[in-house]
């Protein structure tokens, strides 16, 4: 999930993102007579239908008109009005990426409200187009602490789990899917309503009607709604990608299945096979949908090796999956079962096993690599390892993120159980010296939610808690950690949820 994963300041990160993707559109024309510049048109903002944004992170504009150099980004807010010119790296003539200014210096946008975002060039000033403006908290991982709510119906290991916006503010689900069982691999979708505390609903619904296709585990899942792609207003669809059939596969599918989700009753749609494989057969790979594009890294090929796969496709409005782009740009090293996300224009992979054939319901130790790399449009730029790498050897754990904090948390480590549950890492909003992430802190005694589990679903929800706005974090189902090798402890359906902050 990409919703409410904010920070306060970028400053030179623009430069990180911008750079490789949008070069200007350079040339004059031959002849006596220069025809005028074309008047600026914005598509969209975000390959978004409902564009959201804080202040001080980069949105994407896309259209036509914007010419080869630099013009002008205005943000008009009732009688305020601020204009930004970005570096010329950050614009070319069908794209821009502008930092969303507070305000014009003397006074500050109101957050939460709308802005409206036009271009102004030499042929005029575009079309505007409104982006939600959302507020955020300053928040202090140190001062959590956890609680559980209900449990899955059944314990399972290599489970997935998204949250799903609903129909109002107040509104969301929690949508769970596959996972092995500890005799087989299920076709089980859950489905249950998720409170602004965090906790869910007294009963999950099974959806009998509308099961997976296929048994499967280890695999990927994502989300697209109007706020992060150009699905249709009131809509939402949620994807499985590749993962295990059977529990004795060594290696994944490349098939990618979507169901749509009613966002005023959680109620999961059949499920469609995409006509766009994953192009090679993956388990235990990374996804995410940031600005209309999902996104795919890592993870096991059907040999069982790990790869150096980087993937991306656009979103369409009806929810489906266009061609897939392999990046060039590629991980530095192979890698399954890693952390990944992508947060106010990079993407990051985090820690992972870098190990090959091993099955993945047992237990292995992962590394401690950190590497990210900016992403326009769906292109992925070069990666670079982070100059903090985080402080355990994590692998087949989960990652939470909201306000800048990044949580790298269970899964299994080097160490005795428990000793490195969770441990977090703020943005550098400044990127500078090839930190864009600052160094990792580990959280102890009630800071950690005790799980102790490897292979488990987790997401952060798109509500805010009440009162305090606090963040909230699940952790779903996963298989007991014993050790750094071997099989593992006992599956687990327990469902736990930060109380506080």
């Amino acid at each position: 999930m990409e919703r409410h994963r904010w920070i306060v300041s970028m400053g030179a990160v623009l430069v990180v993102i911008a750079g490789t993707f949008l070069p200007g559109c350079g040339g004059g024309s031959s002849g006596t007579k220069t025809p005028p510049p074309p008047t600026p048109a914005i598509q969209n903002i975000n390959s978004s239908t409902t564009p959201t944004s804080p202040v001080s992170l980069p949105i994407e504009i896309n259209g036509s008109g914007f010419q080869s150099a630099p013009g002008q980004v205005v943000f008009t807010q009732g009688s305020i009005s601020a204009s930004v010119t970005p570096a010329a790296s950050a614009w070319s003539d069908t794209g821009i990426v502008a930092v969303v200014p507070t305000g014009n210096g003397t006074t500050d946008f109101t957050v939460p409200g709308t802005v409206n975002v036009t271009v102004l060039t030499s042929g005029g000033t575009s079309n505007a187009v409104t982006v939600n403006l959302v507020a955020t908290i300053t928040f202090n991982p140190s001062q959590m602490s956890w609680g559980t709510t209900t449990a899955l119906p059944v314990a399972l290991t290599g489970l997935r789990a998204v949250a799903v916006p609903g129909a109002t503010s107040a509104s969301a689900f929690a949508i769970v899917a596959g996972g092995y069982n500890g005799a087989a691999n299920t076709n089980t979708v859950w489905s249950n309503t998720l409170s602004n505390t965090g906790t869910v609903g007294s009963a999950w619904n099974t959806i009998i009607t509308n099961p997976l296709p296929t048994t499967v585990a280890h695999h990927a899942m994502a989300e697209a709604d109007p706020t992060n792609s150009l699905v249709a207003s009131g809509k939402a669809y949620i994807y499985v990608i590749g993962g295990q059939t059977l529990p004795t596969d060594v290696g994944g599918t490349n098939a990618v299945y979507l169901a749509s989700v009613d966002p005023t009753s959680g109620q999961v749609g059949t499920w469609t096979q995409s006509t766009n494989s994953l192009p090679q057969a993956l388990m235990g790979a990374s996804a995410t949908v940031h600005n209309g594009y999902l996104y795919v890294v890592g993870g096991l090929d059907m040999n069982g090796n790990p790869v150096t796969s980087v993937y991306s496709a656009p979103v369409n409005s009806d929810g489906s999956i266009g061609t897939w782009t392999t990046s060039t740009n590629v991980l530095p090293k192979a890698a399954s079962f890693g952390e990944m996300t992508v947060f106010g224009g990079i993407i990051y992979y985090i820690d992972g096993d870098p190990n090959a054939s091993i099955p993945p319901n047992q237990q292995f130790v992962g590394d401690t690599d950190v590497y990210y790399a900016g992403t326009v449009r769906g292109v992925v730029g070069p990666w670079t390892l982070n100059g903090n790498l985080t402080i355990h050897d994590r692998a087949k754990g989960i990652l939470f993120t909201a306000y800048g904090q990044f949580i790298s948390a269970e899964g299994v480590y080097t160490g005795s159980v428990g000793s490195g549950e969770m441990e977090t890492a703020a943005v550098n909003g400044q990127n500078t010296t090839n930190v864009a992430l600052n160094a990792w802190t580990g959280l102890t005694g009630t800071q950690t939610a005790g799980a102790n589990v490897y292979n488990a679903a987790a997401f952060t929800s798109p509500l805010f808690a009440p009162n305090t706005n606090g963040p909230r974090f699940l952790i779903l189902g996963g298989q007991g950690l014993t050790g750094t090798s071997g099989a593992g402890g006992a599956l687990s359906s327990t469902v736990y949820v930060n109380t506080a902050p």
